[in-house]
Formats: C-alpha cells, structure tokens, sequence
C-alpha cells in the first residue's frame, strides 16, 4: 500500500524530483516548490497526508524498491524501470482515491480524533462504564465531545444508533481491509481498539501501510459525510468547524493584499522592504492556492497559454527545459507564475484571503 503510493509519486515526478521532493509532498513541506509539485505532477492528494513520516521510514522503502528492480535511482532521481511500471499497472490493492490531502490535511486528525473520542464515550455511556481514561487527551477534542452530549443528552440512544449505522454503511463500501483496521481500532464499552503494531503484526503489514489506510479511510469517512449531511448526520457533524487548509503563508497573504490593493510589484518590494525574489515567491504561491486570483499584471492569457502548452508539449514541469525550449523568451518567475495559475481546487473564495 505504501509502496504503491511511493511508486505513484514516483511515476508522476517523472524522474524529475528527488527523493526529497516525495518527502516534502507525504510531509506537507509549505514551501512554494512543494506546493508548485503538488499541482504541476498532479499529486496534489497526497500533500501532508503523512506529517509524521521520517525521512528514514521512507528510505527504506526508496532501497526496498530498488532491491526488488522495481525503481532505479541515479543521483537521488528515482525512477521506474520496465517492471515497476508493471507492478504499478497490475497493482489490486486499494488505490488510496479519497485522499485530499491539499485541501483536508490539516483537518483530518481533528476528525479523526472527534470520531474515537465520540465513539469511545458513546459505548462506555451504553454500558454503563463511567469511570475510564479518554483515548483522545487533546482538550479541544474533549471539549467537543462534551458539547455533543450535552446538546443531545436526551437523544444519545438515537445518535449512538445513528453513528453506527453511518460508519457500519460506509465501511461496508469500502476495502475490506481498511474496514478491518478502522473497526479494530475502535475503543469503547469494555473493548480496547488496537495498536498500530497489533494491526503490523496480525495483518503482516508494514507500519507505513497500516498508518496510510487508516488515514486514507479518515478521509474516505470525512468526505463522504462532509458532502451528504442527510445520509450521514452524525460524521457530518464531526466534520463541523472544520475548514479547508489555508495553504497561504501570513508573508505571503500581505504580499497578496498589497496586490488587491492596486501595487505595483516594484512597489511592494519597496514597501515591505523585501528581496524582489521573495515578494515573487509570494506571487507564485498566491496563484497556487488563491482561486480566482488574477496574474494578469504580471503575464498576459497568450504567454500563459503557450507556456502551459509547452510544458505539456515537452511533457515536463522542469524550468530550465520550458525556458530554453522558449530560447529565455521567459525568465523563471514567469514560467513558475504560468503553471501556478489556476486553483487546485473549488470551493473557497478569494474574499477570505483579504482580510
């Protein structure tokens, strides 16, 4: 499973990013080449679905994989050889689909959390259990759930019944193994959910593949209640207050604002005192993440047209390759600003960048 991802990442990069750029992604590095990576290759799913990830934990799958002949790797470029794009093809497993990571990354553990939490009080309450230590320490989260019972104290029975049956439908959709590990997790009337390393060892798993699972079904579990509140009343209430990642660096907003403002590039550099490098770095990253957010100032629609052909044309997001094949035509923030351009997603508006 994680495996499979890797070598996704890796067919999507195109041999073009190293293994640090995979690291970067799976982390949710925020930095404007990560981000420009995540739209560019496509992979923009997977940014931050894996914070916890060590740089060895993914090294050792990177030596794994090239033991088995299923990726080459040449100066920190990995790449798949004949048989690991035929693995890649052939591969059966679940496909890890419901990843947003772009967009839901800083969110899910909240979720995540709100779900143990309340399912853990909501069996110990059926039965009869009062006294016992929350699977969740976080404050926030226990707050939350208190709220819940306290606003819905005399339809718990209801709401226990309904929460059930909301995951108990949706898990039944889902692979049978990410349903297995997610169940086994479960923690509440008299049952203790079971470790990361229990799962490891009955599952004959690695420990990457049993933590991505049970993220990717967080997000399956997430969006499915988050777009259809009439079918999944409950989980759609545990995703309440939960927003979409505000990707945008505070630098970077005011550099945006400046811009709403009417300033000039020249002019924002003066005012904010910065490298004109850096307020460039901001403009990219505002287009990354900014829906609606013009570059008309800084390129025209023909240059950005023939700029995102040429990428395509050449089938690269390497730079130094789209600006000689345009013999310098455009300098880098150009190229950069040209394949930012357009949200990696609906559903937020500019408005809430402004203030």
């Amino acid at each position: 499973m994680f495996d499979y991802l890797i070598l996704n990442c890796i067919h999507r990069f195109k041999g073009e990013r190293t293994v640090s750029g995979i690291y970067n992604l799976l982390t949710g590095k925020r930095s404007s080449q990560t981000m420009q990576d995540a739209k560019g290759y496509q992979v923009h799913g997977y940014f931050g679905i894996y914070p916890n990830l060590t740089r060895a934990q993914l090294e050792s799958h990177i030596d794994d994989l090239e033991g088995k002949g299923l990726i080459s790797v040449k100066k920190s470029f990995p790449f798949l050889t004949s048989l690991g794009k035929d693995h890649l093809s052939s591969y059966k497993g679940p496909t890890l689909q419901y990843f947003q990571g772009m967009v839901w990354h800083d969110v899910i553990p909240i979720y995540e959390d709100r779900i143990h939490l309340l399912v853990q009080t909501m069996a110990n309450s059926k039965a009869g259990i009062l006294n016992y230590v929350p699977i969740v320490e976080d404050a926030d989260v226990q707050r939350w759930v208190k709220a819940v019972f306290r606003n819905f104290h005399e339809k718990l029975p209801v709401l226990f019944e309904t929460l059930y049956e909301e995951i108990y439908h949706l898990l039944k959709l889902h692979s049978r193994l990410e349903a297995e590990l997610l169940t086994h997790r479960l923690t509440g009337g008299g049952m203790i959910g079971m470790t990361t390393a229990q799962l490891r060892e009955d599952y004959d798993l690695r420990h990457e593949d049993v933590v991505i699972l049970l993220h990717h079904t967080m997000y399956y579990l997430f969006i499915k209640s988050k777009e259809n509140k009439k079918d999944f009343p409950v989980l759609h209430l545990c995703t309440k207050g939960l927003d979409a990642a505000h990707l945008i660096t505070q630098s970077a907003r005011k550099t945006f604002q400046y811009i709403q403002q009417g300033l000039t590039m020249e002019e924002i550099i003066t005012v904010r005192n910065l490298k004109k490098s850096t307020i460039q770095d901001h403009i990219v990253e505002a287009a990354l993440v900014i829906p609606g957010f013009s570059i008309d100032s800084f390129l025209s629609e023909k240059d950005v047209k023939d700029i995102k052909e040429m990428a395509v044309t050449l089938d690269t997001q390497r730079l130094k390759q789209i600006h000689e094949a345009f013999s310098g035509k455009y300098d880098y923030f150009e190229l950069r600003l040209a394949l930012a351009s357009s949200p990696y997603e609906e559903g937020k508006g500019k408005a809430e960048y402004e203030n």
